[in-house]
């Protein structure tokens, strides 16, 4: 199984981008290849329909897209910024369709500096998926007062946070194992019912 992690901070060396690391080690027992994004050097475009018609500004799409395909599972982490997900991560899911994540496994992260990180979530929660089908699991991870807990060798010193970081990437490994039949099975019949109700 792959797993692709998005770090959705549009900042050069973020934090968020250092928990893509430090979960990348983590998911490496549980997949065979675990690919991170980074969002700020991928500086995609914002969505526009140049992406339906395979205009020459979305050509850097493409291998994004195949990379998304070739995964089982993803993890779509993201800083609080005024509250809510970046604009990257929002643009990001905006492009994507049920091609790439339909019916897989996906795992929510925030990101804070303080002990915030709970608006992200329900923000990504209640539209992220709307018409790419991804599956949010239940459970999601908060990396508070990040800058004290993450180290410059993506390593979590929060002992507690380390082993529910652990337990949750089991669990997006298990939640991707059990839903690959699903996607298999339902990605062309759904075609029809792709922009819900």
């Amino acid at each position: 199984m792959n797993i692709t992690i998005v770090s959705g901070s549009q900042r050069a060396h973020s934090q968020s981008l250092n928990v893509a690391y430090y979960l990348q080690t983590l998911a490496e027992p549980h997949f065979d290849k675990a690919t991170v994004l980074d969002l700020h050097q991928l500086n995609l475009p914002f969505w526009n329909e140049g992406v339906w018609q395979d205009s020459e500004e979305w050509k850097q799409w493409k291998p994004v897209a195949q990379i998304l395909k070739k995964s089982d599972a993803f993890i779509f982490i993201t800083p609080e910024w005024h509250g809510m997900a970046t604009p990257a991560l929002k643009n990001f899911l905006m492009l994507t369709t049920d091609q790439e994540l339909a019916h897989k496994a996906a795992l929510l992260v925030s990101v804070s500096a303080s002990v915030n990180g709970v608006y992200p979530i329900s923000e990504l929660r209640m539209t992220g998926n709307k018409n790419n089908h991804v599956c949010f699991l239940p459970d999601h991870l908060m990396f508070r007062n990040c800058e004290d807990i993450l180290t410059t060798e993506h390593e979590c010193t929060d002992l507690n946070l380390h082993d529910r970081s652990e337990y949750t990437m089991k669990l997006l490994a298990a939640y991707a194992n059990a839903l690959a039949p699903v996607h298999r099975d339902m990605i062309n019949i759904g075609k029809k019912f792709r922009y819900g109700m």
